[in-house]
């Protein structure tokens, strides 16, 4: 039977993984090389936010794959009952310019209830429904749906990728050699490494996490000018960001996370937790061309990437769309 290698473990692995149990592909071995400490998990340092903030199918290629991908997570919190994931109203609203934001969201208005419930004042918002993650519990939950696989964990990063007869033999960190029939690329910001221009580079998000927050409210996403707050009512935490620089480091601004802090503060109508006591979360995200999220192969090899916007959505959704190739 053929053997398989998956290099990372963030939520484009673990859908991968989880679409190949669904769809019951048999392997007599597979191996996934995921290393925290050589290629952070981005997928754990993300506010995990799934809506479409405006965008509709007919539009663009990139517009259309958004949409199909929500359906597919849509149809997926419904029929699989996956935990870690709450359906949530997502608020996007604009004090700047605002001709470009009603175009964008033509069904929005000046609504009192948003700001009286959120605001100081009243702004010209939209809602529109969401998911919200919570990226421990949501990534667990699709390993453990996933035991029927035989699956092997390797805590060790991946150097190179080369051929051999009808496979491939990669080389770790850790100095070992292993020869697999198949290998998928799933590593994020990190797929750069193993020698395909394909794939998208590193861009920097960042935001505030507060905990033990209880807003007697409901879990929401709000996104004002840019900005947003995220607030998780099961767990009482609080979000609070983000950044988003292309480098392609993990160095968080302090500056720009205050700066948001402090324009949010002054048009949010609950009071702000202390900044101080806020931590400072960092993850490297992965822009391909376009924004427009990859999926390719070359012979045996296969890459699944650029999971720049709804990449809890569209991970799934690609992952349904790989297993097919595989």
């Amino acid at each position: 039977m053929t053997t398989l290698a998956i290099i990372g473990a963030g939520i484009a692995g673990r859908s991968l993984i989880y679409a190949l149990a669904k769809e019951k592909k048999s392997y007599s071995q597979i191996v996934i090389f995921d290393s925290d400490t050589f290629a952070r998990t981005c997928s754990q340092r993300s506010t995990a936010i799934v809506s479409l903030r405006g965008v509709s199918s007919g539009h663009s290629d990139l517009g259309d794959l958004i949409v199909n991908g929500l359906s597919t997570f849509s149809s997926h919190v419904a029929n699989d009952l996956p935990q870690g994931i709450f359906p949530i109203t997502q608020y996007s609203g604009a004090t700047e310019k605002l001709d470009q934001f009603k175009k964008r969201f033509s069904d929005g208005d000046v609504t009192k209830t948003v700001a009286t419930y959120l605001l100081k004042k009243d702004i010209y918002f939209s809602n529109e429904p969401a998911f919200l993650i919570d990226p421990e519990l949501y990534l667990k939950w699709l390993i453990d749906e996933s035991r029927n696989l035989p699956i092997v964990w390797k805590d060790d990063f991946v150097l190179s990728c080369n051929s051999k007869d009808d496979g491939f033999t990669l080389r770790t960190q850790s100095g070992q050699d292993f020869e697999f029939d198949q290998v998928v690329f799933t590593g994020g910001a990190y797929n750069r490494f193993w020698g395909e221009q394909k794939v998208g580079r590193g861009i920097q998000g960042s935001y505030f996490e507060f905990n033990s927050i209880d807003l007697e409210s409901d879990s929401f996403s709000l996104t004002l000018d840019g900005d947003n707050v995220i607030y998780h009512s099961h767990s009482k935490k609080l979000l609070i960001g983000s950044t988003t620089f292309d480098f392609s480091h993990e160095l968080a601004s302090h500056k720009e996370l205050s700066q948001i802090y402090k324009r949010l503060s002054d048009k949010i109508s609950f009071p702000f937790p202390a900044l101080e006591s806020g931590r400072v979360i960092t993850g490297l995200r992965e822009k391909a061309s376009k924004r427009r999220p990859y999926l390719f192969q070359d012979g045996k090899k296969f890459w699944m990437g650029g999971l720049y916007k709804n990449g809890y959505s569209l991970s799934l959704h690609l992952a349904y769309e790989l297993v097919k190739k595989l």
